[in-house]
């Protein structure tokens, strides 16, 4: 019994001491406009953030000592939406490698004309989003559920339609 005690403590104990993981990742531009000392790389778990860091000038990045366990990788730069690259398994000892291409394809974009059908399969109950300060009539019009207001920031790809049945942006 002694010696089984003694071997589960020497493992915990070594447990401890291991590095954690690490992730080097570069970032390319898909837009000219991105800046990479505007942009933060963080690692999140469930809504908890654990560490981030900003990517040098040419868009590398690193982030060390990370515990064992399973993230997503999040791209933030203001003017953008917050993009989630990457759920990565992290293990002690290990080194990941992630080249990310930033920032990804709009979703948002429709034939003009068009609107977008909604994850149900229907195209009724789907309205405008209207972004920006809302005057009164603007607040009449949400009230009566015929826009839904999207807010005062606006980046370079934004839904433009909602689903009241569903609750999502399209």
């Amino acid at each position: 019994m002694k010696l089984l005690l003694v071997q589960a403590l020497f493992l915990i104990s070594l447990n401890s001491y291991c590095q954690g993981g690490q992730i080097v990742g570069h970032i390319t531009k898909n837009d000219v406009v991105l800046e990479y000392n505007y942009s933060t790389v963080v690692l999140t778990q469930g809504d908890s953030t654990i560490t981030g860091t900003v990517p040098d000038s040419t868009g590398l990045f690193k982030l060390n000592n990370i515990n064992e366990g399973v993230y997503d990788l999040e791209i933030r730069q203001i003017g953008y939406r917050d993009f989630v690259s990457y759920r990565l398994r992290i293990s002690n000892d290990t080194i990941t490698n992630i080249a990310i291409a930033y920032p990804p394809p709009c979703v948002f974009i429709y034939a003009k004309g068009q609107r977008p059908i909604c994850i149900g399969g229907h195209t009724d109950k789907i309205i405008p989003i209207v972004y920006g300060l809302p005057t009164k009539k603007t607040m009449k019009k949400a009230e009566k559920g015929l826009i839904h207001l999207g807010g005062c920031i606006v980046t370079n790809c934004d839904p433009h339609y909602y689903c009241t049945i569903h609750k999502v942006e399209l």
